[in-house]
């Protein structure tokens, strides 16, 4: 965690008076207060885009002077929720999920097209105070919604089935009556009815969910489809031909490649055919400060998983916890030792393992051997006939006059993150929204590249949190 920016015992001048710092960002930090309060340290150009989006009144903050530092600092009592929407290690009820619903509601009916996945939940002025400073692509609100409900878990809440398996103590009628608080339009995804019934009757036992039929695409990478196909839906999908042969569940998978190659949505287009529940190991499910407690909660991860079965368990940044350890301090040994107690223990409990690296080459040998990462494949920036195939596929559901002329953004896209693509579609289709017209035009094309590369030149590095961010 970060060093506080007020120290401990510090006493302003209306008598609120700081314990610890329990959440820290570059732009803001949450505090306990001596009475058990939650406070909000944000600096000062954040609060200014807050109040100018309309979400908080001005008057709602006091100014803080520190160190040189200027801060403005939003008290919550004690009775209301205050945290980073990353935070998941707290039990979620009707009474706190309705009021997160209303809080997403009330906060979207303000901002349409702001990302929230990074948000601060401030339950007491029922808003979600965003971090991000760019639109654009951003995690939709059913996700939002789904996720915070299963405490981290990366399901919609259009599929139904597997958030009501995650979320044992809400009935069906609760879980209506949250979606519709949150304003939710739950459309079927991808035109297709859930595998079973909306819901499961409330008496119905857990079940696993078979991998969907049908073909499982990723345009721009077929490679990665083609091996994906091979190595785990096909097993999946016919699991005694290939047990007959000696073949079990499929094996752990490394993914590797520079920053924005696509890895976390290659995973995420998996987990969204397969319809399996996912779970993430990160910095912010599993970090801690604490010795001993990084290895608990990856132990927590993976049980959660093998509970779920069968669902999908993705190591992000793996060289943060499974780095070589020669010379290791011995926390960062205990956590490498635990993740090879648990790796091989994966596929018996029908739990895929896909690890995702930017530095495979820091990664522990014993890691990497055979028998726990059967599968290190190497995710590469798109190729120019990449980006052509995936924004012929972007564009084929949306309306657009014909004669499109998308070669300029071929050439600028290519080897370039993918997540570029789905930006400048999306940045069309809003131009094209938000003009009043009814086709996307060359016009609305050529804006949202321009906006890309406007953005490219002050955008910052992203955050991950347990939504699976495209990595």
């Amino acid at each position: 965690m970060m060093d506080p920016w007020l120290p401990k015992d510090y006493k302003f001048p209306n008598d609120v008076e700081i314990r610890n710092l329990i959440f820290a960002n570059d732009s803001w930090q949450i505090y306990k207060t001596a009475d058990n309060k939650n406070l909000l340290v944000s600096r000062q150009p954040l609060v200014d885009k807050w109040v100018d989006q309309g979400l908080l009144e001005p008057n709602v903050f006091f100014k803080c002077d520190f160190a040189g530092d200027k801060f403005s600092c939003l008290l919550s009592s004690d009775r209301f929720f205050m945290a980073p929407l990353n935070y998941k290690l707290f039990e979620v009820n009707k009474v706190s999920a309705l009021a997160f619903a209303k809080s997403l509601k009330e906060t979207r009916r303000i901002l349409k097209n702001v990302p929230l996945d990074d948000a601060i939940y401030v339950e007491q002025y029922a808003r979600l105070l965003p971090v991000s400073e760019l639109a654009g692509s951003f995690v939709d609100d059913s996700l939002l919604l789904g996720t915070w409900l299963t405490g981290g878990v990366a399901v919609p809440t259009t599929s139904i089935r597997r958030l009501k398996s995650l979320t044992v103590n809400f009935s069906k009628q609760d879980l209506e009556e949250i979606i519709d608080e949150a304003g939710i339009d739950q459309k079927i995804l991808d035109g297709q009815v859930d595998s079973e019934a909306a819901f499961l009757d409330d008496n119905s036992p857990r079940k696993s969910s078979p991998a969907k039929p049908g073909k499982f695409e990723l345009p721009g990478a077929t490679y990665l489809e083609q091996f994906f196909h091979e190595n785990v839906i096909d097993i999946v999908q016919n699991p005694e031909r290939y047990e007959s042969m000696g073949i079990g569940f499929p094996s752990p998978i490394i993914l590797y490649g520079k920053p924005g190659t696509g890895k976390t949505y290659t995973v995420e287009k998996l987990a969204e055919f397969l319809d399996w529940p996912v779970y993430s190991i990160n910095s912010s499910s599993v970090g801690s400060p604490y010795i001993h407690q990084t290895g608990q909660k990856i132990a927590e991860v993976f049980n959660k998983a093998f509970e779920t079965a069968p669902s999908i368990v993705i190591i992000d940044e793996m060289e943060a916890y499974l780095s070589k350890r020669e010379g290791a301090q011995d926390f960062k040994v205990e956590e490498v030792g635990e993740f090879l107690r648990l790796i091989p223990e994966a596929p018996k409990n029908k739990v895929l393992v896909v690890g995702m690296t930017n530095l495979l080459d820091r990664i522990d040998p014993a890691i990497l051997r055979t028998g726990r990462f059967d599968h290190k494949i190497e995710v590469k920036m798109p190729t120019a006939e990449d980006i052509r195939s995936m924004l012929y596929t972007a564009l084929a559901k949306l309306p657009k006059e014909d004669n499109l002329n998308l070669e300029k953004v071929v050439e600028a896209l290519t080897d370039k993150p993918r997540s570029d693509v789905a930006f400048v579609t999306k940045e069309a289709a809003r131009l094209t929204a938000f003009r009043g017209k009814d086709k996307i035009s060359q016009q609305e094309i050529d804006d949202a590249l321009q906006a890309k590369a406007l953005a490219s030149t002050t955008e910052k590095p992203k955050r991950r949190i347990g939504f699976n961010n495209d990595n």
